[in-house]
């Protein structure tokens, strides 16, 4: 199992704001004991069970990022034809018309560099939370 995936900007559906998830990745941390939320090298959310990878589904339960409010939904790590891709689900609290703005997500496989320096939206607060399965 791959151990860092890439949300692209066709991978994602939902409002406006599902443009800030672009060049977000999930990757296993250093030591193997948590799955981290990143963007441009900041970690903004980690989700671990006691010290271990929580099993899916798991959460990247309220952190900040881009002005707003997330959660994050892993509901896979071992998606489409290859078993390599992660996905998932994605709210936050930016103002619609329809209450909170939400969608799906889907993110590829690959090297833990690439598109890190990816700017095409405001990072916003790196205040990280730590979530539990």
């Amino acid at each position: 199992m791959p151990n860092v995936w890439t949300i692209h900007s066709g991978d994602v559906t939902g409002g406006p704001t599902k443009s800030n998830l672009h060049g977000c990745k999930i990757s296993v941390n250093d030591d193997g004991t948590a799955y981290e939320f990143t963007k441009g090298g900041t970690v903004y959310a980690a989700a671990s069970n006691n010290g271990t990878l929580p099993t899916v589904p798991f959460s990247f339960l309220s952190f900040g990022f881009a002005g707003y409010t997330w959660t994050i939904n892993v509901t896979t790590l071992t998606g489409g034809n290859s078993g390599n891709q992660a996905g998932g689900s994605w709210t936050n609290d930016a103002p619609s018309i329809a209450g909170d703005e939400g969608g799906d997500w889907t993110a590829q496989a690959g090297s833990t560099t690439g598109d890190d320096t990816d700017s095409d939206a405001d990072e916003g607060d790196a205040d990280a939370a730590s979530a539990s399965a």
